[in-house]
Protein backbone atom coordinates (compact mmCIF):
# COMPACT_ATOMS: atom_id res chain seq x y z
CA UNK A 1 0.00 0.00 0.00
CA UNK A 2 1.45 3.63 -0.89
CA UNK A 3 -0.38 6.32 0.61
CA UNK A 4 -0.93 8.63 -2.24
CA UNK A 5 -2.58 12.04 -1.59
CA UNK A 6 -3.86 13.88 -4.58
CA UNK A 7 -4.44 17.67 -4.78
CA UNK A 8 -5.37 19.91 -7.04
CA UNK A 9 -4.83 17.52 -9.77
CA UNK A 10 -1.12 15.83 -8.83
CA UNK A 11 -0.44 13.17 -6.75
CA UNK A 12 1.89 12.89 -3.96
CA UNK A 13 2.73 11.37 -0.70
CA UNK A 14 1.19 11.72 2.36
CA UNK A 15 3.22 14.23 4.69
CA UNK A 16 3.47 16.86 1.36
CA UNK A 17 3.80 20.54 3.11
CA UNK A 18 4.20 18.80 6.71
CA UNK A 19 7.74 17.10 6.40
CA UNK A 20 10.87 18.63 4.67
CA UNK A 21 11.57 14.54 4.01
CA UNK A 22 9.47 11.86 2.24
CA UNK A 23 10.10 8.38 0.79
CA UNK A 24 8.70 5.16 1.31
CA UNK A 25 9.00 3.40 3.82
CA UNK A 26 9.67 -0.70 4.56
CA UNK A 27 12.28 -2.84 2.84
CA UNK A 28 13.09 -2.73 -1.24
CA UNK A 29 12.59 -3.82 -3.30
CA UNK A 30 8.95 -2.53 -3.89
CA UNK A 31 6.37 -4.17 -6.13
CA UNK A 32 5.63 -2.90 -9.27
CA UNK A 33 3.61 0.09 -8.96
CA UNK A 34 1.06 2.21 -11.29
CA UNK A 35 1.59 5.77 -11.37
CA UNK A 36 -1.88 7.43 -10.65
CA UNK A 37 -1.28 10.42 -12.70
CA UNK A 38 0.61 13.74 -12.34
CA UNK A 39 3.49 13.24 -9.69
CA UNK A 40 5.50 15.46 -7.84
CA UNK A 41 7.21 14.09 -4.70
CA UNK A 42 9.45 16.74 -2.62
CA UNK A 43 12.32 15.83 -0.26
CA UNK A 44 13.21 12.48 -1.17
CA UNK A 45 17.00 12.28 0.40
CA UNK A 46 19.68 11.87 -2.24
CA UNK A 47 20.57 8.71 -0.63
CA UNK A 48 17.03 6.92 -0.98
CA UNK A 49 17.07 2.84 -1.12
CA UNK A 50 14.22 3.34 -3.24
CA UNK A 51 15.56 5.15 -6.12
CA UNK A 52 14.95 2.02 -9.16
CA UNK A 53 11.43 2.18 -7.43
CA UNK A 54 11.02 6.32 -8.25
CA UNK A 55 13.06 5.71 -11.90
CA UNK A 56 10.58 2.56 -12.59
CA UNK A 57 7.84 5.52 -12.24
CA UNK A 58 8.99 7.02 -14.64
CA UNK A 59 9.72 9.79 -11.90
CA UNK A 60 12.77 12.14 -12.47
CA UNK A 61 15.00 13.74 -9.96
CA UNK A 62 15.73 17.42 -9.80
CA UNK A 63 17.53 19.09 -6.89
CA UNK A 64 15.23 20.33 -4.19
CA UNK A 65 17.75 21.55 -0.82
CA UNK A 66 19.89 20.63 1.19
CA UNK A 67 19.53 19.85 4.89
CA UNK A 68 22.36 21.21 7.46
CA UNK A 69 23.07 18.08 9.89
CA UNK A 70 25.99 17.89 12.77
CA UNK A 71 27.17 14.38 13.27
CA UNK A 72 28.41 13.06 16.50
CA UNK A 73 31.91 14.62 17.18
CA UNK A 74 33.66 17.42 18.59
CA UNK A 75 31.16 19.04 21.66
CA UNK A 76 29.63 22.26 20.00
CA UNK A 77 30.73 24.22 23.32
CA UNK A 78 34.60 23.90 22.31
CA UNK A 79 33.54 24.89 18.68
CA UNK A 80 31.21 27.75 20.08
CA UNK A 81 32.69 28.64 23.13
CA UNK A 82 31.29 32.35 23.11
CA UNK A 83 27.65 30.61 23.13
CA UNK A 84 28.45 28.35 25.81
CA UNK A 85 29.55 30.83 27.97
CA UNK A 86 26.39 32.83 26.92
CA UNK A 87 24.76 29.34 27.96
CA UNK A 88 26.17 29.55 31.40
CA UNK A 89 25.60 32.82 32.27
CA UNK A 90 22.46 33.52 31.36
CA UNK A 91 21.28 31.21 34.07
CA UNK A 92 19.20 29.38 32.12
CA UNK A 93 18.24 25.21 32.07
CA UNK A 94 16.83 22.56 29.19
CA UNK A 95 14.02 20.72 30.42
CA UNK A 96 12.40 17.47 28.44
CA UNK A 97 8.47 17.98 28.96
CA UNK A 98 7.31 14.68 29.55
CA UNK A 99 4.01 15.53 31.15
CA UNK A 100 1.28 15.53 29.09
CA UNK A 101 0.11 19.01 31.12
CA UNK A 102 3.23 20.17 30.44
CA UNK A 103 3.63 19.21 26.94
CA UNK A 104 0.66 20.48 25.79
CA UNK A 105 1.68 23.94 27.40
CA UNK A 106 4.56 24.01 25.76
CA UNK A 107 2.65 23.55 22.29
CA UNK A 108 0.78 26.00 22.92
CA UNK A 109 4.02 28.19 23.76
CA UNK A 110 4.62 27.82 20.30
CA UNK A 111 1.96 28.12 18.50
CA UNK A 112 1.20 31.58 20.37
CA UNK A 113 4.84 32.94 19.13
CA UNK A 114 3.98 31.39 15.42
CA UNK A 115 0.61 33.53 15.68
CA UNK A 116 2.55 36.34 16.69
CA UNK A 117 5.04 35.83 13.25
CA UNK A 118 2.22 34.94 10.99
CA UNK A 119 -1.38 36.01 12.50
CA UNK A 120 -3.71 33.97 14.20
CA UNK A 121 -4.95 31.90 11.32
CA UNK A 122 -1.77 30.10 12.23
CA UNK A 123 -4.03 28.49 15.24
CA UNK A 124 -6.49 27.03 13.93
CA UNK A 125 -5.02 25.54 10.58
CA UNK A 126 -4.70 22.00 9.49
CA UNK A 127 -0.81 21.99 10.42
CA UNK A 128 -1.92 22.50 14.18
CA UNK A 129 -4.42 20.09 14.12
CA UNK A 130 -2.03 17.19 12.92
CA UNK A 131 0.59 18.30 15.08
CA UNK A 132 -1.97 18.56 18.52
CA UNK A 133 -2.68 14.27 17.19
CA UNK A 134 0.50 13.71 16.23
CA UNK A 135 2.14 14.85 20.16
CA UNK A 136 -0.29 13.15 21.69
CA UNK A 137 -0.72 10.16 20.18
CA UNK A 138 3.23 9.55 19.28
CA UNK A 139 4.98 10.97 23.13
CA UNK A 140 8.39 8.91 22.35
CA UNK A 141 8.43 10.54 18.33
CA UNK A 142 7.44 13.67 19.23
CA UNK A 143 9.94 15.23 21.75
CA UNK A 144 9.03 18.93 23.78
CA UNK A 145 11.76 20.83 24.90
CA UNK A 146 11.78 24.05 26.66
CA UNK A 147 14.56 26.23 27.97
CA UNK A 148 13.52 27.75 31.15
CA UNK A 149 14.78 30.34 33.23
CA UNK A 150 13.91 31.23 37.18
CA UNK A 151 10.84 28.88 36.27
CA UNK A 152 9.54 30.86 33.49
CA UNK A 153 9.60 29.16 29.72
CA UNK A 154 11.89 31.56 27.41
CA UNK A 155 11.85 29.43 24.48
CA UNK A 156 10.51 26.12 23.47
CA UNK A 157 11.53 23.32 20.41
CA UNK A 158 9.82 20.56 18.61
CA UNK A 159 11.91 17.53 17.95
CA UNK A 160 10.83 14.30 15.67
CA UNK A 161 13.04 11.63 17.64
CA UNK A 162 14.56 8.51 15.86
CA UNK A 163 17.38 5.89 17.00
CA UNK A 164 19.75 6.96 14.96
CA UNK A 165 18.65 11.37 14.02
CA UNK A 166 17.07 13.73 15.94
CA UNK A 167 15.03 15.78 13.85
CA UNK A 168 14.55 19.67 14.64
CA UNK A 169 10.80 20.56 13.55
CA UNK A 170 9.98 23.65 15.18
CA UNK A 171 11.74 26.46 17.50
CA UNK A 172 10.16 29.59 19.05
CA UNK A 173 11.08 31.87 21.53
CA UNK A 174 9.73 34.63 24.13
CA UNK A 175 10.25 38.22 22.43
CA UNK A 176 10.49 40.03 25.48
CA UNK A 177 13.46 37.74 25.78
CA UNK A 178 15.14 38.85 23.25
CA UNK A 179 18.57 39.90 23.98
CA UNK A 180 19.46 36.69 25.20
CA UNK A 181 18.64 35.03 21.97
CA UNK A 182 17.16 32.25 23.89
CA UNK A 183 16.07 30.47 20.64
CA UNK A 184 20.18 29.62 19.49
CA UNK A 185 20.69 28.97 23.68
CA UNK A 186 17.85 26.22 23.52
CA UNK A 187 19.25 24.92 19.77
CA UNK A 188 22.94 24.90 21.57
CA UNK A 189 21.63 22.90 24.53
CA UNK A 190 20.36 20.38 22.53
CA UNK A 191 22.75 20.36 20.44
CA UNK A 192 24.99 19.08 23.17
CA UNK A 193 22.85 16.75 24.40
CA UNK A 194 22.47 14.82 21.23
CA UNK A 195 25.74 14.55 20.77
CA UNK A 196 26.18 13.22 24.29
CA UNK A 197 23.79 10.20 22.63
CA UNK A 198 26.12 9.53 19.97
CA UNK A 199 23.35 10.91 17.28
CA UNK A 200 22.93 13.08 14.24
CA UNK A 201 21.03 16.15 14.90
CA UNK A 202 19.32 17.25 11.51
CA UNK A 203 17.82 20.99 11.41
CA UNK A 204 16.07 20.06 8.21
CA UNK A 205 15.43 22.63 5.15
CA UNK A 206 16.02 26.22 5.71
CA UNK A 207 17.84 29.08 5.02
CA UNK A 208 18.94 29.97 8.80
CA UNK A 209 22.32 31.61 9.75
CA UNK A 210 22.35 29.40 13.31
CA UNK A 211 21.92 25.86 11.27
CA UNK A 212 24.82 26.88 9.00
CA UNK A 213 26.99 27.62 11.73
CA UNK A 214 26.01 24.40 14.03
CA UNK A 215 26.14 22.31 11.21
CA UNK A 216 29.10 19.74 9.73
CA UNK A 217 27.51 18.83 7.12
CA UNK A 218 24.78 19.13 4.31
CA UNK A 219 22.17 16.22 3.11
CA UNK A 220 21.08 16.64 -0.46
CA UNK A 221 17.28 16.61 -0.74
CA UNK A 222 15.86 15.59 -4.12
CA UNK A 223 12.31 16.45 -5.91
CA UNK A 224 10.51 13.73 -8.36
CA UNK A 225 8.05 14.60 -10.51
CA UNK A 226 6.51 12.72 -13.73
CA UNK A 227 4.00 12.25 -16.15
CA UNK A 228 1.85 9.18 -16.66
CA UNK A 229 3.06 7.82 -20.24
CA UNK A 230 5.94 10.67 -20.54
Amino acid sequence: MVPWVRRDGTWSLLGEGLFDYLDFIGGPPLPHLALPGPLRVTGVPEATPFRAAWHALGARATPFAAAPVRVPGVDPAHQHKRTAHRFTTAGVELRREDEPRARNGLLDFLFARKAEQFGDAVLDSPARRWLLAMVEGEPQISELWSLRRSGQTIAGLLCWNSPAVRYAYTVAYDPNFAPLSPGILAMFAILRHTMTEGKTFNFLVGEHGFKQRFATGRESLLRFHAQPNS
